[in-house]
């Protein structure tokens, strides 16, 4: 696999040095936003507030595109983000000025007198095609199965082949970590790098029956032969890095449809996951059953729809992710949970992980996604959608040609039921939540939203910290923005 990703990057460097210079022009474009907001009681008991936020921060994202023709362009987004009165990073970290914050990544230009340091580059790539045939090459977007297993940005190359106007056949590789160079220890006889690479190939055709009638199939693998560094970036599922983990070897096959009849509009999902992990047998995981590979055998279902009636508009949505809420996966060495592969990254928040597939406001992320409440031992709510039996029903209705009010309700529960230690007992009920949003738009490009929810907690978020706790979470927002 290493050599092919090797070979790929090559042949894809060549074709872009044969393409002809020419003159180009500047393109560009952005998104601005500043939210206000604030979460109680997301540890489910009201005498703990480790979770109360109350918090203002500002994102802005710049997009520049060098547009040489119709075959070739260059495209990078640049984002900086703020909080309003600096950063003091977690509860316990108390400093938001100065030189220490800002090398430890704290800082931002949102202290008193501006000033600061946080300034990422979100993409960088090259977009080009031969004949029919088009290549991204460099750090860009990446979505894959709408985002419950992947959609954020990496580096990597799309070559996406064009059969006629109904088949499109995309490949794609992603990096996901790089081990290194020469050997681990810098001895001549010590551990090989590369070993510690890990690889993301795809294949995710698109297939249009009719232009309201799409499938996308696709085939994805993440390949590693040692696992255990890339771990050290984090990892926030413990079901795709088991202790120790050496080789691995996860795959997923799936397929997507969307159609269109008329007013009503739906989709369905549906992947399995299969291959393997090396574990270690020694570890006080798996070595009372004398685990040593972790099988995968996770599943997810999705259905969502949608009817257009003019100024109104009802949706629905139903989710099936499998569960392992009590980590039986130690002990049968058969993990039928659904993993979502993810690292923690604190850019804009505490919680973001490389899959986007946000729902409800306080369980499933919304648009505030700062944090999730408390859910057992696993956190297995938020974007990443794991052992979850997730229904929401909503509806949208335009007040007005510029305000429009929207309200959903969603109801969530365990698909296995999790194992609570505060009461030595197991729960599979996260809790009813009730979503309102308005939305105005102030003039052109230019809006507002106020939102507010209200989630009636199961033991499952309740108990998650406390045996007594009875809290309900609550989240209030309001968030400007500015699109061009």
């Amino acid at each position: 696999m290493k050599k092919l990703s090797v070979l790929l990057g090559a042949v894809i460097m060549v074709l872009a040095l044969t393409m002809p210079a020419a003159a180009f022009e500047n393109e560009f474009g952005g998104y601005w936003r500043t939210r206000a907001f604030s979460n109680w009681d997301f540890t489910g008991n009201t005498n703990d507030k480790r979770m109360n936020v109350e918090n203002i921060d500002t994102r802005t994202r710049l997009y520049y595109t060098a547009k040489f023709s119709d075959n070739l362009k260059f495209v990078n987004k640049f984002e900086m983000n703020a909080r309003w009165g600096g950063s003091v990073n977690s509860t316990t970290s108390t400093y938001g000025v100065g030189t220490a914050a800002t090398l430890g990544g704290g800082n931002s230009y949102g202290q008193l007198a501006a000033d600061g340091a946080n300034f990422v580059v979100k993409q960088s790539y090259v977009d080009f095609k031969l004949a029919q045939q088009r290549f991204t090459v460099g750090v860009q977007d990446f979505t894959l199965a709408r985002g419950f297993l992947f959609d954020d940005d990496a580096a990597g190359v799309k070559a996406i082949f064009k059969v006629n106007d109904a088949i499109y056949l995309p490949l794609i590789y992603m990096k996901i970590y790089e081990g290194g160079w020469g050997t681990t220890n810098n001895a001549a006889n010590g551990p090989n790098s590369d070993n510690y690479d890990v690889d993301a190939y795809v294949f995710y055709p698109t297939l249009y029956l009719t232009k309201d009638h799409v499938f996308k199939p696709h085939v994805a693998t993440i390949q590693a032969e040692n696992y255990t560094r890339a771990a050290t970036k984090g990892v926030t599922n413990a079901l795709l890095n088991p202790a120790q983990a050496t080789k691995v070897n996860l795959w997923s096959a799936g397929i997507e449809y969307d159609g269109k009849f008329d007013i009503f509009t739906f989709g369905l999902t549906g992947i399995m996951e299969f291959g393997d992990a090396t574990v270690n047998p020694l570890n006080p995981l798996f070595k009372a059953n004398n685990i040593g590979t972790v099988n995968y055998k996770g599943y997810l279902y999705e259905g969502h729809g949608a009817v257009d009636l003019g100024p109104a508009n009802i949706h629905l949505k139903g989710i099936y992710a499998s569960g392992d809420g009590k980590a039986d996966f130690a002990k049968t060495g058969n993990n039928y949970g659904f993993v979502v592969p993810g690292y923690q990254f604190n850019v804009g928040g505490n919680y973001n992980i490389y899959d986007q597939a946000n729902w409800a406001e306080i369980m499933g992320g919304g648009m505030f996604d700062y944090q999730m409440p408390m859910n057992g031992t696993q956190n297995q709510l938020g974007s990443a959608i794991s052992n979850a039996i997730i229904g929401g029903l909503g509806g949208s209705y335009k007040l007005l040609p510029d305000l429009k009010f929207s309200a959903d309700i969603w109801m969530a529960y365990a698909a296995d039921s999790i194992y609570m230690p505060t009461t030595n007992s197991n729960s599979d009920y996260y809790g009813t939540e009730l979503d309102l949003k308005l939305t105005y738009t102030i003039v052109d490009n230019l809006k507002i939203d106020l939102v507010g929810a209200y989630l009636w907690a199961g033991d499952a978020i309740t108990k998650s910290l406390s045996a007594t706790g009875n809290a309900n979470p609550i989240e209030i927002g309001t968030q400007l923005s500015l699109a061009f």
